[in-house]
């Protein structure tokens, strides 16, 4: 059986692997440092591997109102964090069907936000709740606790496909936790979601929904599969 080789890893032709760049003002991070920095901020917030590229500018938007939405995700992220003059913070509520590119924006929002030297933090909502089942069982690195404080007070944080989880009355208690802290500290929340504000509502009851209706901005997401058109 032939043995693989490992390819060493190439050398930044500007730094040359210091990682700095020496000027007559003396020495800068180079752009490989901030991006090896960016991404290493990434995976502190947890964002999966296979989204740790998403960028606005990377979103393929093939019509008018992906377009729009691009536009609106880019104005949120350049206002991101609000100033004291301006009005409370507010969230995004990306709603559509599978494979419409929410994800995308979403975890482009927030590694922009990351970038801006701000804290964020994403959990697939279905992933979280299996998380807090290992806590229970004895089997998680962290305890509940300290996964609903680092929730509640990141500057920003993105629950991905909220209404994919089973409900139970410990899922809807912990989710009304969750939200509410979000709600009360004034901190903004972008969710993603394939159901409608009326199915949440049947699914998560009015009190979870009414907070995130007051905390985020609906965003529609047009039909169509936007991992489909990637592949072409």
């Amino acid at each position: 059986m032939t043995k693989k080789v490992k390819t060493p890893p190439e050398t930044c032709p500007h730094c040359e692997g210091t990682g700095y760049i020496i000027a007559d003002d003396g020495a800068r991070p180079c752009q490989c440092s901030r991006e090896a920095e960016l991404e290493r901020a990434c995976r502190r917030a947890r964002i999966p591997r296979k989204f740790l590229g998403k960028t606005l500018q990377a979103f393929k938007a093939t019509t008018t109102a992906k377009r729009q939405i691009v536009a609106l995700a880019g104005d949120y992220l350049r206002n991101f964090p609000r100033r004291e003059s301006q009005p409370s913070e507010r969230g995004l509520l990306l709603v559509g069907r599978e494979g419409t590119g929410k994800t995308h924006i979403a975890v482009a929002i927030l590694r922009g936000v990351i970038e801006k030297g701000c804290s964020g933090l994403y959990w697939n909502v279905p992933e979280l709740f299996l998380e807090l089942r290992r806590i229970i069982n004895g089997e998680g690195e962290s305890t509940e606790a300290d996964i609903f404080d680092e929730a509640r007070k990141a500057d920003l944080l993105v629950l991905d496909d909220l209404g994919a989880e089973k409900t139970s009355e410990y899922v809807l208690d912990r989710l009304y936790v969750l939200i509410n802290g979000r709600y009360e500290n004034d901190l903004a929340t972008v969710i993603t979601t394939n159901r409608s504000i009326e199915e949440l509502r049947q699914q998560l009851g009015p009190r979870i929904v009414s907070r995130i209706c007051e905390m985020c901005v609906p965003v529609e997401f047009p039909e169509g599969d936007y991992r489909l058109q990637n592949l072409r």
